[in-house]
């Protein structure tokens, strides 16, 4: 398979890329009605497919699990989930021919396996949707041209998806539909209606394409939470240790001290993050932050490069 955004010109990379409108309250009027009475079968029931499921479920629509044989007799967790819920819950070929949304919620490690396994199996005109399209871009999975293919990316993970519906509302969410898989013009509204299903509209819906999710997503895991927040956390961690304190009091330090900084930042943005300190922390980490912007603005442009490019 060939990296799907290199095969694009400059033109479409750079449109692809550029694809992000945050979508207006009223173009969800029609809410679920794109899925109402269609037959939705998920591939994998963990925590992003349990929780979009009993959602997808509670806002009236018609769900169903298809897992590997293995799980089932094995009665692993993700049969579990399913069959706890009450979810009917079948073998890919028990399910996918007669099902009109196929929902890939798996592993990304598994998508190119699990995608070459259902797509044979799929009904002509049937529609395949992804939460991350890494197997599209960087790996260049080509789908049956008669298969329409979306992308609904709730940003957060599965447990939250759920939280957030229970109490009313939802998670932002990224819905893209792919330019080389919409013969019949349905993607964009079946996408909308997914994510009213899961009540992402209710939090805000990001119109925007395979390629910009998946460049930025990448951006995001490798260089700020795989790097950079790993990188600090173990320069701290090698400090203390250096300073005589006991390793699993640094490591908790760490720990709870990211997540009571990041709490601050999800909730209410960096001024809320930054009320957490005193004044004079609050000027230190400002002057620190102008440095460090200097030093690392080269390795992150070279990070997205690499991204950019598929070496990485």
């Amino acid at each position: 398979m060939t990296n799907y955004f290199n095969t694009l010109s400059l033109r479409d990379q750079l449109t692809q890329l550029g694809k992000c409108r945050f979508m207006e309250t009223h173009e969800f009027t029609d809410g679920v009605s794109a899925l109402k009475g269609k037959k939705i079968v998920i591939v994998g029931c963990g925590a992003q497919g349990l929780n979009q499921g009993l959602n997808m479920r509670d806002s009236g629509l018609n769900i169903a699990y298809a897992l590997r044989d293995a799980a089932i007799k094995e009665k692993r967790q993700s049969f579990k989930n399913a069959s706890e819920n009450s979810f009917t819950v079948g073998t890919y070929k028990e399910l996918i021919p007669t099902a009109d949304l196929v929902i890939n919620l798996t592993p990304d490690k598994q998508h190119t396996s699990v995608v070459n396994a259902v797509m044979p199996l799929m009904k002509k005109g049937a529609t395949l949707s992804y939460s991350h399209g890494f197997n599209i871009v960087e790996e260049g999975l080509q789908v049956r041209k008669d298969l329409t293919v979306i992308m609904v990316a709730p940003k957060s993970p599965g447990s939250e998806v759920r939280e957030e519906y229970k109490r009313g509302f939802g998670v932002p969410t990224l819905i893209a539909v792919h330019p080389e898989n919409d013969p019949e013009g349905k993607g964009l509204e079946q996408a909308k209606a997914y994510a009213a299903a899961t009540g992402g509209h209710k939090a805000g819906v990001l119109e925007s394409s395979f390629v910009a999710e998946v460049k930025s997503d990448l951006m995001g895991e490798q260089t700020i939470l795989c790097g950079l927040l790993q990188t600090g956390s173990i320069l701290s961690f090698n400090k203390m240790i250096e300073k005589g304190v006991d390793d699993g009091y640094a490591s908790k330090l760490i720990q709870y001290g990211w997540e009571t900084i990041t709490e601050g930042l999800k909730y209410g943005g960096i001024t809320h993050m930054m009320d957490r300190l005193s004044n004079p922390a609050k000027i230190k980490a400002f002057d620190l932050a102008e440095e460090m912007k200097v030093i690392m603005r080269p390795l992150f442009e070279k990070h997205m490069d690499d991204i950019m490019s598929g070496h990485f």
